[in-house]
């Protein structure tokens, strides 16, 4: 075996023309395989980055039969309540939500109480208040508010204490400025921030954090009550599995719960799937223009070289010795436009400006995945010895003497 491939290598110098350029098309074909998919890759993180957690995020709550069926009694139960769109809700243990926070389906999850409460007795005026935890914001920023949705002032800090946030639709009616006074209960409060009216599934005239909303609402309630919340902010893992995430958390709140999110996570996940099966296919199409090219590059080697061959025959090679010497020589090409290619397209991919090309943040020329080129290479280097065989195989065909003839 190893004179076999001194001989190949010697075919391969005696002839440099010839094999430079099947070298050159085994660069071509590696690099062109590396670089397409490593974009490809790269393009699928980008749009994982933007798709994986679009609308993974909603809420869960569990109904009640009718505002005066549940666990609790307010004082004025025509005008107060605990509401979800107008739904009237029951009260679960904050405790539930910890049991949500353990499902592998979810990222986050944080506890909500959000309730309808006279401020006006006189009037029987009502506002919608929400109590979520401060501290806690992976969760409420994308259900509930976040920093982004502040237009004037700032948001509420886990150490902030007499302070409330409102909407601005509900500041605007009401007429109320940042640093002003509003009283609830019998507190009152200092406006921090007022908040964009958009659209999130759980929407409040005014947010506080969660244990002086559990305050209010017991100045409004008959019997006291702690450590409760009527709805679940819930982060979703992503996508993909926020079905998954839905189900675990109606299976955690019970009988007569339910959920309400964006609706747009089917979409995202049914894209990135779409993007997913782009990728393979792809693939598929790459590596076969790839094999094609070398085989196409194999063959015509072999047709020119046919007579050598039939010389070789001639004074006594066999069909094995003959097959065996065009696949080493097949081999040996490979390995090295294999090697070369991936070097070329290493040094191609990270002088790219990737992110910018691709319109992405977070990745550069650098995040070149080197599994891809690993795998360019060996693929490479396969499809070169098959084309190889393939190509040798077609030498059986030949015959010395009629080689011999045509010199």
């Amino acid at each position: 075996m190893y004179e076999m491939f001194v001989n190949a290598w010697r075919e391969i110098r005696r002839r440099k023309n010839r094999s430079i350029g099947i070298i050159s098309g085994y660069i071509i074909a590696v690099a062109f395989l590396v670089i397409s998919l490593s974009f490809a890759g790269l393009s699928w993180l980008g749009t994982n980055a933007v798709l994986e957690y679009t609308g993974a995020q909603f809420i869960g709550f569990v109904y009640s039969s009718s505002p005066r069926d549940g666990d609790i009694a307010f004082r004025d139960p025509d005008h107060e309540g605990l509401f979800v769109y107008n739904n009237p809700t029951v009260l679960f243990p904050v405790t539930l939500v910890d049991a949500i926070r353990r499902s592998p389906n979810v990222k986050s999850a944080s506890p909500l109480l959000t309730f309808t409460v006279i401020t006006d007795d006189y009037v029987s005026r009502s506002w919608v208040l929400a109590g979520f935890d401060p501290a806690d914001m992976e969760s409420v920023r994308m259900a509930s508010c976040s920093a982004t949705d502040i237009i004037e002032g700032r948001l509420i800090e886990p150490e902030d204490t007499g302070v409330v946030l409102l909407e601005q639709t509900f500041a605007d009616a009401e007429q109320y400025k940042i640093g002003e006074i509003i009283y609830l209960g019998d507190s009152e409060f200092t406006v921090a921030g007022i908040l964009s009216p958009g659209t999130r599934p759980t929407k409040a005239d005014i947010y506080m954090p969660l244990q002086e909303a559990v305050r209010v609402l017991n100045t409004r309630i008959e019997q006291p009550v702690m450590n409760v919340a009527n709805v679940v902010l819930v982060d979703g893992s992503g996508a993909l599995m926020n079905n998954r995430a839905i189900s675990d958390v109606r299976e955690i709140l019970g009988f007569n719960s339910s959920t309400l999110g964006y609706g747009c996570f089917n979409p995202a996940g049914a894209a990135m799937s779409i993007t997913v099966k782009g990728m393979r296919i792809l693939g598929l199409i790459v590596f076969a223009s790839v094999m094609i090219l070398i085989v196409a590059s194999q063959y015509y080697s072999v047709v020119e070289r046919q007579n050598d061959i039939g010389i070789l025959k001639a004074i006594g090679w066999s069909d094995r010795s003959v097959i065996s010497q065009i696949m080493a020589e097949s081999f040996i090409q490979s390995v090295i436009g294999g090697v070369a290619g991936s070097v070329a397209a290493i040094i191609v991919f990270v002088s790219l400006p990737v992110d910018y090309l691709l319109g992405i943040e977070g990745h550069s020329g650098l995040s070149l995945n080197l599994i891809i080129v690993t795998t360019g290479y060996i693929l490479t280097v396969l499809a070169g010895t098959l084309a190889g065989v393939i190509s040798a195989v077609t030498t059986l065909r030949l015959q010395p003497a009629d080689i011999l003839r045509r010199l």
